[in-house]
């Protein structure tokens, strides 16, 4: 799940700034700077999920 979030970091980030190299149009570079930012997002929420079920504190986490 981790490789799966940082991916969706990644992908977020290169679709937004690939916005600003496929257009000139403003609303496609809105739309895709959107879509970029949910799919980082998106990554963000599933790295924090996969942190806070491996979480030491919690039992089976990584530090037993």
């Amino acid at each position: 799940m981790q490789v799966l979030a940082l991916l969706l970091l990644l992908g977020g980030w290169m679709i937004a700034v690939g916005g600003l190299v496929a257009s000139d149009a403003l609303a496609v570079r809105l739309i895709l700077a959107l879509l970029g930012l949910a799919t980082s997002l998106g990554g963000v929420a599933t790295l924090n999920n996969t942190h806070v079920q491996k979480a030491f504190w919690k039992k089976g986490g990584a530090l037993r």
